[in-house]
Order: C-alpha cells, then structure tokens, then sequence
C-alpha cells in the first residue's frame, strides 16, 4: 500500500508553545510510521470541503474540538481519529457521566446536573443546592460541563460558597455537582489508553490544591497502576468510543478506582516528560496498522 496521508486538525486559536510541542510529537510520529501527516488549522479546512473541492486524506487525526466540522468531514466518508461523537462526549462532562453511567461496572462519583438557564437571565432560583446538599453534602464539586487542565472546577465547603462560585463564576453556564472523593484531594492517576490497552501511567499530585492538574501546580511521579485501575480506565475509555484517550482516575476508599474526566485529546506531554513514553507514537502506529492491516 502507498504511504498514507493524514490531516492533524488543530484549533486555529491555540497557538501557544504547550500545544505547538505537541503538534510536533504527532508529526515526527508520522513520519517514523511512514504517514504524511500534514497540520492542518481549522480555518484551513471549514469552507472549502463542503464544495468537493478540496482532496481528502486517507484519515484525520482530530485534535480539536469543533464537533461541527468534525461531523462534517465524517458525512464526506473521512475516518476521525477520535470520532466526532467520542470528543463530543468526552468535551462535555455532563454527557460524559450520563454515557459512563450506562456502564454498570465504572463507578463514577455521585453526580447531579443544574438545571438549565440563559445568557442575560442567570440562575435566579438557587433552590436546587437543597436537593444537592442533601445528596452530596459538603465539601462539594462544581464543574461547568466544558472546560481544560482544571481550571472550571471549583470545591465548595459550604452553602455560601456554592452559592458565590454558581452566581458570579458559573453566571448561566452548564455545569454539574459532584461529591468530593476525600481520599483522593489533591491527586489522581492519569492512564493513557490506546486501543482498548493502558500504555502509560503516572500519579499527579497536588500538596497545596483539591485538583492534581499540572496547571495548576501539581507534580507528576511515576505510578504502576493497579488492575482495578486499568480496568476502569479500559472500560471508560470504550464505554465512550474513544480510540486513544487520556482516563483520569480516583482514588475512592480502600483504592477504589472512581473515573473523573476522560479526556479525547489528552496533552501528552506531562506523560512523556514523566515516563519517557511517547503517546505520538503509539497513536501513529495504531492508525497506521488499522488503515494497512
């Protein structure tokens, strides 16, 4: 079979180094699997397709977010990596838990979802909290159901600072409440999992912060997960269809393995930098096999 083409689709808005670094690890992965993958932004991409015009790749490897076009070039019979419905529900936490919740063995924290409202309106009537409190006590978790490297999640202790966080940070946004695994303030276990196997590992830890993002200040360490935590982390990454992902994983009591986020475009580079493996590779060689084997 002729070498392989691919089209790397980034964000055209997120030119900064942190992901420049990584689009570099996804092209030289092409290149050691005999794939011309060319990058190709957004705003490249969104105008000319739906003519006929443009000539298509034999696949593309899909590191945005823009479900949209995604599912545009899907209906033109182009194979996603990962596919437009995977990211659309690994974008969205809330419809994360509920795909996740359809899988009887993943144990996910216990979650609630706010109700909806508007831009302009605001969420007026807070009488929802008194349903949350009774089902998640304090210390609560407040996600908006989009948002990256942590920085949309807030921990609320109490009723007034529920009520601050949703009221002047949320504002109308979507978001979700969820109860705080104790056991695991302040760090979790991000395995990478590519097709259907764990392939790298590492704890994240936080001393001064409830997340364990790098972002915001956490620090990675070399971790062997446990069977339960590879199992979980398996499962979710195939419960949502993902065909690589980024499984980030509690720790619930006695161990227990609790998913909570699944990320369809994982930055992969903490996991390089950590255990010298690199997931560029790995996801290069996957497609490569599928699209030849």
């Amino acid at each position: 079979m002729s070498r392989l083409t691919g089209w790397l689709v980034v964000n055209s808005f997120l030119n900064t180094k942190k992901f420049e670094e990584l689009y570099s690890l996804l092209i030289e992965g092409g290149r050691k699997t005999d794939i011309r993958l060319e990058l190709k932004k957004t705003s490249d991409i969104s105008i000319s397709a739906p003519c006929g015009k443009t000539e298509l790749p034999d696949f593309i490897l899909w590191w945005d977010k823009d479900i949209n076009l995604a599912r545009l070039y899907e209906q033109l019979g182009v194979r996603l990596y990962n596919s437009q419905r995977a990211i659309e529900l690994c974008d969205n936490k809330a419809k994360t838990v509920l795909e996740l919740s359809k899988n009887p063995d993943i144990c996910l924290p216990k979650t609630m979802f706010a109700p909806k409202t508007f831009s302009g309106i605001g969420y007026t009537d807070l009488s929802f909290l008194d349903i949350a409190e009774e089902e998640l006590s304090y210390p609560m978790i407040i996600k908006e159901a989009y948002g990256s490297f942590g920085a949309q999640v807030y921990l609320a202790n109490n009723r007034r600072e529920a009520q601050d966080i949703i009221k002047n940070k949320i504002v109308y946004r979507e978001f979700i409440m969820q109860e705080f695994i104790k056991e695991s303030r302040g760090r979790d276990v991000r395995i990478n999992v590519v097709n259907k196997k764990a392939v790298a590992s590492m704890m994240r830890r936080n001393d001064n912060d409830f997340r364990s993002n790098i972002t915001n200040g956490g620090i990675t360490v070399p971790y062997v997960p446990s069977a339960e935590q590879i199992e979980a982390a398996v499962s979710a990454a195939n419960t949502l269809g993902l065909d690589f992902a980024g499984v980030d994983v509690l720790f619930g009591k006695d161990g227990a393995p609790y998913i909570c986020e699944v990320n369809s475009n994982p930055h992969f580079k903490s996991t390089l930098d950590c255990t010298g493996i690199n997931l560029a590779d790995i996801i290069l060689d996957k497609i490569y096999k599928d699209l030849t084997t």
